[in-house]
């Protein structure tokens, strides 16, 4: 069973698409979505809207691994 995604990363999701340029293409497997598709699914919370937050909380945790890695990094050089 996977976990149920946080009402917050919905929110944040679609709002960072929202503020995409209206021509957003995005290509996921064999097929792309337009802008207006990508917010239907977010809206919908179907396994596409599921995929693509889930996405982007891999997406912030790897940044977020990055920037610890480059802090510890800097630390180190002290």
């Amino acid at each position: 069973m996977r976990e149920e995604i946080p009402e917050i990363f919905w929110e944040l999701v679609k709002a960072k698409f929202e503020r995409m340029p209206p021509n957003l293409r995005l290509v996921i497997g064999g097929g792309s979505l337009k802008k207006e598709e990508i917010l239907r699914h977010i809206e919908k919370r179907d396994e596409v809207g599921e995929l693509l937050v889930r996405m982007e909380i891999e997406y912030l945790k790897l940044i977020k691994e990055e920037a610890e890695s480059y802090e510890e990094a800097l630390n180190n050089i002290a």
